[in-house]
């Protein structure tokens, strides 16, 4: 029995426009994946614009935003390429970003050293002169900021001086303190940075699934301690602040900021909220974290942490 030849005209047109969006499809994931491409480019800033650590881009409604801005760039051609494998192709990219993060991280990590609370108060001792001849030159005293990593428990960055993991360790990055590190924006000089390695996933509502731990406190408590007596500084929020507190310019010290567009001084909490490290920690009302951190700074100071 011969087959009309409109049905053939018509299954012939059918199989052309497959055969072209499996094509089309092919060509997409090709292009995705090649290291020089255009589109494999495209793909990578979305995900990092979405997400700055990459990690978190397994979110739904990231991912999902993600599909929907590479939808986007696709121009028409996104009738043809469907969600489910600009998904996967985003899905793969993750798993690459991340891998290069674990080993930058590997390689930042060796970088490190773990030390007592007696060898970093002899590193202090060390970086003493130089902290307060740079603290004298922009007419400032020696200040300690206070933050959080926003990554993973052993997941150290070299922009801080130290960095304490959710066993209480405490690992420098280091062996002079008075080198400028970029760990506060507009107040590096002359100033310790020293971070919590934790705070993956937190909102200004949930600390997330790796919160500060209480051996983290404790421990960051006793390297206030420590720092402030070998640097002869008051445990007070002049000279000892979360990041939080910082972007609040809570201490008053405003260096600039409106000039850089924040033009009401502020970017942390109530504002902004770019950051807002530490403003409160677990049980510990909000607002208050930085205030916890140097009472228990000056009760183990009281009790011989430091001397």
């Amino acid at each position: 029995m011969m087959i009309p030849s409109e049905l053939q005209l018509f299954f012939w047109v059918l199989g052309s426009l497959l055969a072209a969006n499996i094509s089309m499809m092919a060509f997409f994931v090709l292009f995705a994946k090649l290291s020089e491409s255009k589109l494999k480019g495209v793909i990578r800033r979305i995900i990092l614009e979405l997400d700055a650590l990459a990690d978190n881009i397994e979110n739904s409604e990231k991912r999902n935003r993600a599909i929907q801005r590479i939808n986007e760039t696709l121009g028409w051609k996104r009738f043809v390429i469907p969600s489910i494998l600009i998904g996967w192709v985003t899905d793969m990219e993750v798993a690459d970003i991340r891998k290069m993060q674990q080993d930058i991280d590997a390689s930042s990590r060796a970088d490190t050293r773990q030390v007592t609370l007696t060898e970093l108060k002899q590193l202090a001792l060390q970086s003493k002169k130089n902290l307060w001849s740079a603290a004298d030159g922009i007419n400032r005293d020696v200040k300690l900021y206070l933050h959080w990593s926003a990554g993973y428990y052993g997941q150290f960055f070299d922009e801080y001086h130290i960095n304490i993991d959710q066993d209480g360790s405490i690992h420098v990055t280091t062996n002079d303190f008075s080198q400028i590190k970029s760990h506060t924006y507009k107040r590096n000089t002359a100033s310790i940075g020293i971070c919590l390695a934790c705070g993956y996933g937190a909102t200004p509502d949930n600390l997330g699934s790796e919160p500060p731990t209480a051996l983290q406190i404790e421990s960051m408590s006793q390297v206030i301690a420590v720092l402030c007596k070998a640097l002869d500084l008051t445990i007070d929020i002049y000279r000892v602040m979360t990041h939080a507190e910082a972007a609040n310019n809570l201490d008053g010290l405003n260096p600039g900021y409106e000039s850089n567009g924040y033009p009401d001084g502020k970017y942390g909490p109530g504002f902004s909220w770019e950051r807002w490290d530490l403003w409160y920690i677990p049980g510990v009302a909000k607002g208050e974290g930085g205030n916890v951190l140097r009472g228990k700074a000056i009760w183990y100071q009281y009790n011989g942490v430091g001397l």
